[in-house]
């Protein structure tokens, strides 16, 4: 690797691609190099997929130091849901700061100390994490107090990561009891809150607040970012006992119902930057389907509360997530379905071989257009979806009656490859048929299927 920057720039293209072992093995050699700025880069462009994964990562301080706030940084997938999101842009300038103005007598032997800890040793890596998280919320609180009276001297005096600066410092503070919290909880995407997590939950709340009457708030944002539908945490609230922070409680429900909101709105802005060509239906359907659920959820709260100050916001998201389905899913299902049974272009031509690779995007297409029935109503899109789905049913069915046509109307075959050709695009029109039109009207399809094969004597 003598030139670095130019061979990792032709290669971040081709390691979305690559067999997972193949990823792994180069996501390992590239944590060898140590942290270049083309290999931040190279992480950078290849985090969807790193989240997807989860490989094993060799552990650094600098992942320990990302641990109490890692579940609010930018989403690195579309279905992720962090609320109060921190840039990521920011940690490593931050990373530096502590590195600079960290106490020495702690940093180094952490520096030493992490290289015999384990990936996987969650115990060991708690036990380093509280002993840096409060080294290095000692140092960006003093770079903050010196940006206080020079802004330009912190961060290039950038207003936003100052703010994200902050907010890390009051999460590297309460980092343990993160941790313990987390542990107690489901892992992410956790899809409700069971009473026992509740408890846990208030516990730690109540614990965070003996210090500090804030720092339930930071606690609660974590939470709510580990949550499938972010708004089951505020449904919470009413009932849960802040201790010493009881008086905070209005405050805090509302800075959280506030960024709940925000983070819907940039979960759905997000749809705007995606070529809809790369992402598939079965994609934009679970990411639809997640998005109506924390919709739901959120109104019913806002509801409950006589919230109303939301609803222009939240219905700008619904219309953001309808727009989705109907291009991605509705819109593109005739091409997308029935195009993958094939059209005999003259009577009596017997279709040859199936596209099994089309076949397989056909199907998942038509399972995702039948998971929108469960959530069309909450977009105002019943009556389009079953249009679509009637309308593709025809299509593969008109498709299919062709093709049986011809098979009925040909000469017997000889050659065994062309028969099973013929045999197994019949079959694959039928479960297309039952994906979108239903078992009873596949049955018949079915039916004189074999009748026109076993008429030819295959």
């Amino acid at each position: 690797m003598s030139e670095p920057p130019v061979s990792l720039k032709g290669l971040r293209g081709r390691l979305l691609d690559i067999p997972d072992e193949k990823f792994v093995e180069i996501v390992h050699l590239l944590e060898q190099v140590g942290d270049r700025p083309e290999v931040r880069e190279t992480f950078d462009h290849i985090r969807p997929r790193l989240a997807r994964m989860r490989p094993e990562r060799r552990l650094t301080l600098k992942r320990v130091f990302c641990d109490p706030f890692e579940d609010v940084l930018e989403a690195a997938r579309l279905s992720d849901v962090p609320v109060g999101a921190i840039e990521r842009a920011v940690i490593d300038p931050l990373w530096r700061v502590v590195e600079e103005r960290g106490d020495r007598r702690h940093l180094d032997p952490l520096a030493e100390a992490v290289r015999r800890v384990p990936s996987g040793d969650h115990a060991g890596r708690h036990t380093l994490g509280c002993r840096l998280w409060w080294v290095a919320a000692a140092a960006i609180r003093a770079a903050l107090a010196g940006a206080d009276r020079d802004p330009r001297a912190f961060l290039r005096g950038n207003e936003a990561h100052i703010r994200q600066a902050r907010d890390i410092a009051e999460f590297l503070e309460i980092g343990h009891a993160i941790t313990e919290l987390k542990n107690c909880l489901p892992p992410k995407p956790i899809q409700s809150l069971s009473d026992e997590d509740l408890a846990a939950i208030e516990a730690a709340v109540k614990e965070t607040a003996r210090t500090d009457t804030g720092k339930p708030y930071y606690l609660l944002l974590v939470v709510a970012s580990r949550l499938r539908k972010p708004a089951d945490l505020l449904a919470a609230l009413g009932d849960m006992d802040f201790g010493k922070a009881r008086r905070e409680k209005p405050v805090v429900f509302a800075r959280l119902s506030g960024l709940v909101v925000t983070s819907l709105e940039d979960r759905s802005l997000h749809l705007e930057g995606i070529d809809e060509s790369t992402l598939t239906p079965s994609d934009a359907v679970e990411f639809a389907r997640m998005l109506v659920e924390s919709l739901d959820s959120t109104c019913a709260v806002m509801d409950r509360v006589n919230e109303t100050a939301y609803d222009r916001r939240l219905q700008s998201v619904r219309t953001a997530v309808k727009g989705m389905v109907e291009t991605t899913v509705l819109a593109a299902a005739p091409a997308g379905i029935a195009a993958a049974v094939p059209d005999p272009s003259r009577g009596g031509a017997i279709p040859g071989p199936p596209d099994d690779a089309r076949q397989i995007r056909a199907e998942e297409h038509a399972l995702a257009l039948r998971t929108c029935e469960s959530f069309a109503g909450a977009l105002g899109l019943d009556h389009r979806v079953a249009q679509t789905l009637e309308s593709v049913s025809r299509d593969v069915e008109t498709r299919a009656e062709r093709m049986i046509a011809g098979l009925r109307d040909a000469e017997p075959l000889s050659g065994d490859d062309e028969d099973n050709g013929a045999e197994l695009a019949t079959f694959y029109a039928v479960r297309l048929l039952e994906l979108v039109g239903g078992s009873s009207r596949a049955d018949r399809l079915r039916a004189r299927a074999m009748e026109a094969l076993f008429g030819r004597g295959t």
